[in-house]
This record gives C-alpha cells, structure tokens and sequence, in this order.
C-alpha cells in the first residue's frame, strides 16, 4: 500500500498518514529519491505503535533500499517476495 501511494499516488486518503522524509527534512543531500524513506510518526504507548500510521511506516523504511526506490509495482511484488 505504501508503495502503490509512493509511486503511482493512487491512494488519495494516504496523505494525512504517510510522508516522504524529503518533505519534513529539507537538508541538502536528504533526498527522498535517495533514501527512500517515510516519516515515522513519534507515539507514546506500545499501543500506538500498532496504528497503521506508526506501523506502516517503520515496516516501509525496513525494506532495502533496492525495493523501496523500485517504481514498478510488478518488480515491487516480485522482489518483495524474494
């Protein structure tokens, strides 16, 4: 899902859950085509951790970095799989 509102932004109602880090890091050389990471929104309780806006995120930014800039959503699954 991440991926699908990353690449193709299909996925309108993402917006407000899910950022590119390039967006809230401005320094030069934090690139969002670079890294490829989200913001990871801060929670307070192990029980926030579990909300999609926090867990989504953290599982996005764990991928490697060759699956997270893969624009393809076929080679995305495919990868992903492997």
């Amino acid at each position: 899902m991440v991926h699908r509102y990353l690449h193709e932004l299909t996925l309108s109602y993402f917006v407000e859950l899910i950022t590119p880090s390039a967006a809230t890091h401005s320094r030069a050389g934090l690139k969002w085509a670079e890294l490829g990471t989200v913001t990871v929104p801060r929670t307070y309780s192990s029980r926030g951790d579990r909300a999609f806006a926090v867990a989504a995120p953290r599982a996005w930014n764990n991928l490697p970095l060759s699956l997270r800039v893969t624009v393809s959503s076929d080679c995305f699954k495919r990868n992903l799989e492997t």
